[in-house]
């Protein structure tokens, strides 16, 4: 594609074009699910070992109390993922719109999405999509925009 030359001062024009972008981010299962299924296979080594009685009740403890975190965690991981002129923008169900630029590693699988950023306080984000918390439009066009985006 080519660009119209400006008649006054003789240059080219080039246009940034900025892909703008609004998925609703809904509770995934399959993290949900998958968080379970690690709760239960860890429960179920602990029995197997033969550990102590007392040991095992507090290495579950340990365990049950891991996972009702991570449960937190993936309950705050609700809300609208956007994009406007190159910037990035988390806002959370009742919360005010975050803006966040990326840091570290990007995750793009077909059915899984990290991404780690911080934002413009400093505080860190870490975002875990999964396919089913989003459209299939908006997941195709969300892996688009970050596979471009960095």
């Amino acid at each position: 594609m080519t660009t119209p030359v400006c008649a006054s001062k003789g240059s080219p024009l080039y246009f940034e074009r900025s892909a703008r972008l609004s998925c609703v981010v809904a509770p995934s299962s399959i993290l949900f699910f998958l968080l379970s299924m690690a709760v239960l296979q860890a429960a179920i080594l602990l029995w197997l070992c033969g550990l102590p009685s007392w040991l095992f009740w507090i290495l579950l403890t340990v365990i049950l109390v891991f996972a009702y975190w991570e449960v937190r965690s993936l309950a705050q991981m609700v809300g609208i993922l956007s994009t406007r002129e190159r910037r990035w923008f988390w806002r959370v169900v009742g919360d005010n719109e975050r803006q966040f630029s990326f840091r570290g590693e990007l995750v793009l699988w077909g059915w899984l999405v990290v991404i780690n950023g911080r934002d413009l306080q400093g505080r860190s984000l870490r975002l875990v999509l999964a396919r089913d918390a989003i459209s299939p439009n908006d997941w195709r066009r969300l892996q688009a925009a970050l596979r471009f985006s960095r």
